[in-house]
């Protein structure tokens, strides 16, 4: 079959993609984020908690405010492209901040009055508001935007992620990542998942506005997990074409924000490439299963200039990001990685908090201080996405900077980039 070249534009979206894929049903469905949440929740897709939810005036008068965390968002169920979101900081029961000003029950109560009207909605018809878990990005975006939620936008079709892109909140956008509020769309590589072009206000950018950061070559991490997000939440909204918007929150990791089944096509200019050109090429493939389809994806959408770039993603900086996982729950935690130790060592602190399983078998451990014997506990860690079992020594470590060193007995495989040390570290 001949494929096109041209830039897909929106009259063919509409007739070759949306008319084709999308049912009308299954379109009402996405347009309305609290029914898409119940979707996700029902069939295990990752997305952020919904607190509490507000379909009439009486619900959101009597509704007991003294339940809610410190920081919270209010959203419309049917809003778009980011209007009507309010996000709460340092509630206290009674009242909090709202873009640093101080706001009561009474003022949100006027925001739920407002929603609930269609003030926020698609054509301004009555609408359903929710609460929603405050996202908290993870460190990772922390560099590359000061403010705001960036966000990752996949645009899936018939279980095959087909192109992406980061939306990044710049000093033009007031902390969206919208691009026509002038935030920051980088293209994927869908292989590698590294940065390839920049387009900001309509222009192809080579840096982050106002830094000195290169839009180019930045390594999204997770990549697999996004994308398997991704389709998972393509699959659960039943839609055939979608954009699918996912965040990465700091402790949860990436999570569903929303589905679009009516995405938006800047993602070509920001990957400088034809959608139109992908999609004629997986449309009416028979692709049954998510890894197919993701294998598909990497094969097909790899970036030329990227093919030599090794997937493996085997290279520790000085400090990195850790998930340890206890009995009930599991956290994230920031690790030295220490070639001059050999065993993996944890805070006493976390092995209570987590009830991880410790043993009578004690160790000697060789420290700043001297020779040591030390109680162990079994651990199971999450490393640069590689799961680790290991036998770790547990003391004290409250008063140091990080919580956890991983010896060279769980760095089989992996390299060590002495010179990778986070902005916030200071080597002395």
């Amino acid at each position: 079959m001949a494929v096109s070249q041209a830039m897909l534009g929106l009259n063919a979206r509409n007739y070759l993609y949306i008319r084709q894929f999308n049912k009308r049903r299954q379109k009402m469905v996405a347009d309305d984020k609290l029914l898409s949440k119940e979707r996700f929740v029902r069939d295990q897709v990752p997305t952020a908690p919904v607190l509490a939810t507000f379909r009439t005036l009486e619900k959101a008068r009597s509704f007991d405010w003294t339940t809610m965390p410190k920081q919270f968002a209010i959203k419309p169920a049917r809003g778009y492209g980011g209007r009507g979101i309010t996000i709460v900081r340092q509630w206290n029961g009674t009242q909090g901040t709202v873009s640093k000003r101080k706001v009561t029950v009474s003022a949100l109560e006027s925001v739920l009055f407002s929603t609930l009207d269609g003030e926020h909605s698609l054509n301004n018809l009555p609408d359903a508001a929710f609460i929603e878990r405050l996202i908290v990005p993870d460190a990772f975006f922390k560099k590359y935007s000061a403010k705001g939620v960036p966000d990752i936008r996949v645009i899936v079709c018939n279980n095959v992620p087909v192109m992406a892109m980061v939306r990044l909140p710049t000093v033009y956008s007031d902390g969206k990542a919208n691009l026509h509020l002038g935030g920051l769309g980088l293209g994927v590589d869908m292989r590698t998942g590294i940065t390839t072009y920049g387009v900001c206000n309509e222009k192809n950018v080579e840096y982050i506005p106002e830094t000195k950061t290169k839009a180019r070559g930045i390594k999204i991490p997770g990549w697999e997990k996004i994308l398997e997000v991704a389709v998972r939440a393509q699959r659960s909204s039943k839609l055939g074409f979608a954009g699918i918007d996912i965040v990465i929150d700091a402790e949860l990791g990436p999570l569903v924000l929303e589905v679009n089944a009516r995405p938006g096509l800047s993602i070509q200019i920001a990957n400088q490439a034809s959608l139109r050109t992908r999609l004629e090429r997986i449309a009416h493939l028979k692709v049954k299963t998510i890894e197919r389809g993701i294998e598909l994806a990497q094969k097909l959408f790899a970036e030329e200039t990227l093919d030599q770039v090794s997937v493996n993603n085997n290279v520790l900086g000085v400090i990195e990001k850790i998930t340890i996982y206890g009995t009930n729950k599991k956290k994230t935690v920031r690790a030295k990685i220490d070639t001059g130790a050999y065993r993996t060592s944890i805070d006493s602190d976390l092995v209570e908090e987590l009830g991880l399983d410790t043993h009578h078998k004690t160790i000697n451990v060789r420290s700043g201080s001297g020779k040591q014997k030390r109680r162990t506990v079994k651990l199971k860690l999450k490393l640069k996405g590689r799961e680790i079992n290991t036998i770790a020594s547990y003391t004290p470590r409250g008063h140091l900077r990080f919580p956890v060193i991983i010896g060279r007995l769980d760095m089989h495989g992996f390299l060590v980039n002495p010179k990778d040390i986070p902005d916030d570290v200071v080597v002395k």
